[in-house]
């Protein structure tokens, strides 16, 4: 198409491209004349992010145009239609209204381009409102699917059903009464899976001008919810972008396999590393494991593990050793006095995590062994216990286990568990 479809004698795709900004205007001043005719609410008319909605969507006209007849629009390229959708169900809006919304804006566009095209170019103008229409035709199920999913997690937040019997599950209420509201039927077991979604790890230079950060957020949030509904219709989740809670029914024999296939096609679907805390359990021991898989979580992301899913098992240790209780509490402060020194705190891990050994110690810390040999023995005085003693090595790692627990807690703005946690009212 793009090499035979003219306008005023220019490729239709270079036409449109050349003319963005007056298509983009003409659109604009069409959907503020039909606001004004309506009398919609001025709230959702969000300039310069309708602009910049608009302007995309004349970016994708153009990328059609330039696939010729059959082309059509993939899903990556329509996830900001699909999150500016999901955007305008949160503030409100009727689905009505998006959807007029993006007819005017086709037949503004068409309402431009029909008058350029010259009398040798009235067959190609069939053409281009063949391919309007089938513009339309597409975002139309694009930014449909965008709005419902929110509508859906809205309902699911704020009243629907289906979060009574995720509230249930997670608080330990007796979840049958909640269920059959929902009409859903309690499986065997869940997968309770705590999410961490990580930062893109190449974001844009800048992001397009106008375009909110709950774009964004949403696009995101529709992605974690697109991967959980290929595990059914009763999957629960309430997504808080950077962090997720899904209730996947399983059957009383899964294991970890299904944990770890969950993270990786979300991690594959979002492009950005994902950490799980995951445990498993029947319906109406879902709050216990869910606090242990977020305890998990907690664990994995404080000690600085890659991405993945992250079972009991594989931060036993570490998950014992840091249990609320008079002990924790003592092991805080024993590795307080190095709070002044953070050379010497790095040279006691890394003493650690070298197997102990001197020589490969000062190679990574690139100074003398004798350095290493005065800094381990001015940490032993201070902190009272000796990190070259192999029956107190197990101290040391249980304090630094402890101190990477406080401060990852300080970063996300959590309150520390003391023993004051032990007995809980």
């Amino acid at each position: 198409m793009a090499g035979s479809l003219t306008i005023e004698g220019t490729p239709a795709p270079e036409w449109v491209r050349a003319h963005r900004r007056t298509l983009s205007t003409h659109a604009l001043q069409a959907l503020s004349d039909h606001g004004a005719e309506a009398s919609r609410p001025a709230a959702p008319r969000r300039d310069p992010e309708l602009r910049w909605i608009v302007e995309h969507n004349v970016d994708l006209f153009m990328l059609l145009l330039d696939r010729g007849p059959g082309g059509e629009l993939t899903d990556e390229e329509a996830a900001d239609l699909i999150a500016s959708a999901a955007r305008r169900a949160s503030d409100g809006e009727p689905v009505e209204h998006l959807l007029i919304d993006y007819q005017i804006g086709a037949d503004a566009m068409w309402q431009v381009i029909a008058p350029r095209c010259r009398a040798g170019e009235r067959d190609g103008l069939l053409r281009i409102t063949e391919a309007v229409h089938r513009y339309l035709r597409q975002v139309t199920g694009f930014v449909v699917r965008g709005f419902q999913h929110e509508a859906a997690r809205m309902r699911l937040g704020e009243r629907d059903a289906r979060y009574g019997l995720f509230s249930a599950l997670l608080s330990g209420q007796s979840p049958q009464a909640a269920a059959e509201l929902a009409g859903i039927a309690l499986p065997p077991g869940y997968l309770v899976l705590s999410l961490h979604l990580g930062p893109d790890p190449t974001p844009p230079a800048a992001p397009p001008p106008g375009r909110s950060p709950r774009v964004s957020a949403h696009r995101r949030s529709n992605t974690v919810q697109r991967v959980l509904d290929q595990y059914g219709t009763d999957v629960l989740a309430l997504v808080r972008d950077p962090v997720a809670t899904a209730l996947i029914p399983v059957a009383p024999d899964a294991g970890t396999a299904e944990a770890r296939l969950v993270v990786d096609r979300l991690t594959e679907a979002l492009g950005v590393p994902v950490h799980a805390g995951a445990a498993f359990g029947p319906p109406d021991t879902v709050h216990l494991v869910h606090q242990q898989g977020n305890d998990v979580l907690e664990i994995a992301l404080a000690a600085g593990h890659g991405p993945g899913a992250y079972t009991l098992d594989d931060v036993l240790v570490a998950y014992q050793l840091t249990r609320p209780g008079p002990g924790t509490d003592r092991l805080r402060e024993r590795l307080r006095p190095l709070d002044g020194h953070p050379d010497w705190e790095q040279t006691l891990r890394t003493f650690l995590r070298n197997g102990f050994d001197r020589q490969r110690t000062a190679a990574d810390l690139h100074v003398h062994p004798n350095t290493v040999d005065y800094r381990l023995t001015r940490i032993a005085v201070l902190v009272g216990f000796d990190p070259t003693e192999p029956a107190q090595r197990l101290t040391a790692f249980a304090a630094l286990y402890l101190r990477d627990l406080d401060r990852y807690r300080r970063r996300s703005g959590r309150a520390l568990v003391t023993s004051s946690w032990a007995t809980p009212a």
